[in-house]
């Protein structure tokens, strides 16, 4: 069930009146019964993988809760850890695990044949172990205590908002939240509309516009030299940003109409100066957990190697964030460059300030973001490539034959909805630099008068529907 679908109009409507119209102690219920029908509706066996999951998890947290002054409670902790980290991997790798035996056995024996399972990876199966495994830490660390009502656990594991794509929403933020009952709040249901519909934008008519010409040229990357690679390497950023981003605007924004603020995903990524402030600008859930959860505990634990421990705890990170997204040796390229990247910003940070201070601000910044930008941009090949080899391919043909003129080349065949995305993103760019420069644009939008403001949702409904055709599934709905 997509986002942008009138089935999830529907949906969620259905679920909001019943909501509030249902009384406040059935709130929590009726959330739970909402996300197992959101889930039902994407598969059935689905319901039944998550339940069991859920269930697990709800019970390892009370086990280890009961336990946690008892000598038992470091073995209760690593068994949680470990069917967590267990199911995930089995899921999630072994496909690739099998594919990579079989590809070193066919070096070897090129005839042989050897039959194996490929599983179907449950949907959204990343995020929520994520949750699980930082709820059984926070519990370990006595940060907090496990929940006894299954609805409130069920929800802060299966919320439909968040289910699909994010975000890896943090215990301690989500139970106080849904332990509570909330009342109808009419500035919750505006703020939620608003935000719901600003993703919308972003996704449909800067993302699924951008998303034809990327997709085309990843799929059929050895038809592709010079000009369209060039396109794709500056404007993957932008597909990815307006995808992703618009997702997770809608999330919040479905979440707050039911009185629940998640945790935002992104912070101006695109105004980051280095690597560093670029992954606390971007996904940013993902990026704080693995901070609080992998860094931050190892480098704690290994203080006495200094400076070494700090490079190897940013390697360790980042290869979690890249085998996180996949099984696939382009998702671990991609870990290694961010690593390789901040593990260099961390050994040079004192000459990279003593070079900056004898240039003016403005310049720096702009390099520094302009190199940002490109590096990520650079890394997204990898991210998008189907496998190594077309990322090498990408790399080594991107100034091969480059041309002027577009014509010819088959990637950009909807020439009107590609620059009405590129016209979207200079004004969702704009923005942002506004607010960058803590402008607070939206608020000045807000204090207009009626007509202003409902003028300007009508336009963008107008411009949402008019693209709504030309749909794309989410591209971290695959995570």
């Amino acid at each position: 069930m997509q986002f942008d679908s009138l089935y999830y109009f529907v949906f969620l409507a259905i679920t909001f009146l019943l909501y509030y119209s249902g009384g406040l102690k059935y709130q929590k219920p009726v959330l739970f019964v909402a996300s197992l029908a959101f889930i039902a509706f994407i598969s059935a066996k689905l319901v039944v993988f998550t339940l069991l999951f859920v269930v697990l998890n709800y019970f390892l947290g009370i086990w280890l809760q009961r336990k946690i002054d008892s000598p038992h409670r470091v073995t209760i902790f690593w068994v949680s850890i470990a069917l967590n980290i267990g199911i995930l991997s089995f899921y999630k790798y072994i496909n690739f695990l099998f594919e990579n035996i079989y590809f070193l056995i066919s070096l070897f024996k090129p005839d042989s044949s050897i039959p194996y399972l490929k599983l179907i990876i449950p949907v959204g199966i990343s995020y929520y172990t994520f949750q699980a495994l930082g709820y059984i830490i926070r519990i370990n660390r006595r940060a907090e205590k496990a929940v006894t009502s299954f609805p409130a656990f069920a929800n802060y594991m299966i919320f439909f908002p968040k289910f699909l794509a994010g975000p890896v929403e943090r215990s301690g933020n989500f139970f106080p939240q849904i332990s509570a009952p909330v009342p109808f709040d009419e500035k919750n249901v505006t703020a939620g509309l608003r935000l719901f519909l600003w993703g919308m934008f972003k996704k449909v008519v800067i993302g699924n516009n951008l998303a034809d010409p990327v997709n085309m040229l990843y799929g059929n990357i050895g038809n592709y030299t010079g000009t369209p690679l060039l396109i794709i390497f500056f404007l993957q950023a932008v597909h990815l940003y307006a995808d992703f981003s618009g997702y997770t605007d809608m999330a919040l924004g479905a979440a707050r109409l039911f009185g629940i603020k998640l945790t935002d995903n992104f912070n101006r990524p695109f105004f980051s100066r280095n690597v560093g402030e670029f992954w606390r600008r971007w996904h940013i859930s993902l990026s704080s957990w693995c901070n609080d959860f992998i860094y931050m505990p190892f480098i704690i634990k290994y203080r006495q190697m200094g400076n070494k421990a700090a490079i190897l705890g940013i390697f360790i990170t980042f290869f979690v964030i890249g085998i996180w997204h996949g099984a696939n040796w382009t998702f671990v390229a991609v870990g290694l460059l961010q690593g390789i990247a901040i593990s260099y910003e961390f050994a040079t940070k004192k000459k990279r300030l003593q070079y900056a201070s004898k240039m003016s601000p403005g310049l720096v910044a702009f390099i520094s973001r302009t190199l940002t930008y490109l590096f990520f941009s650079f890394t997204l090949i990898f991210f998008n490539s189907h496998n190594i080899q077309d990322a090498f391919y990408f790399v080594s043909h991107l100034f091969a034959d480059v041309k002027i003129s577009l014509s010819g080349n088959r990637l950009i065949y909807d020439a009107s909805g590609f620059i009405v995305a590129l016209i979207a993103f200079g004004g969702v760019f704009i923005k942002e630099i506004m607010e960058e420069r803590k402008i607070d644009v939206s608020g000045y939008f807000f204090r207009r008068p009626r007509w202003v403001r409902w003028t300007g949702y009508y336009l963008m409904m107008a411009i949402v529907f008019y693209y709504s055709g030309a749909g794309d599934a989410f591209v971290y709905l695959q995570f």
